[in-house]
């Protein structure tokens, strides 16, 4: 398991620019823990959970992917259409450029037999 993995909820508050005890714990760390475990499915890490780490870390832009990913789907969803990104389409899977960063951590294309 990687040392920077998966983010917390205190990671959201940053990320979306929040005191300590402006938001619910839990519900940053719903959004948050949705967010890694998208990132993991995009990976290959959801099959693979030691998939494409490094000396125990993930690479800094899977952190900032899963920061992106739960800051468009919080600001969505808590939100609604005053706050959306006009570059977003409302319900978005993931943001485009997000998509773009992991495009270089692409899951196995095969199965490997015991």
């Amino acid at each position: 398991m990687a040392t920077n993995w998966p983010l917390t909820a205190s990671d959201l508050r940053k990320a979306l620019q929040y005191d300590v005890n402006q938001d619910d714990a839990a519900e940053l760390t719903l959004f948050i823990t949705a967010a890694c475990d998208k990132v993991d499915q995009i990976t290959g890490r959801d099959v693979d959970p030691s998939r494409h780490e490094i000396n125990g870390r993930l690479p800094a832009i899977f952190v900032l992917a899963a920061r992106e990913t739960a800051k468009l789907w919080w600001t969505q969803s808590k939100n609604g259409q005053r706050n959306a990104s006009e570059s977003v389409p409302m319900g978005a899977d993931v943001p485009a450029r997000v998509s773009g960063w992991l495009s270089s951590f692409p899951p196995r294309l095969f199965v490997e037999e015991p």
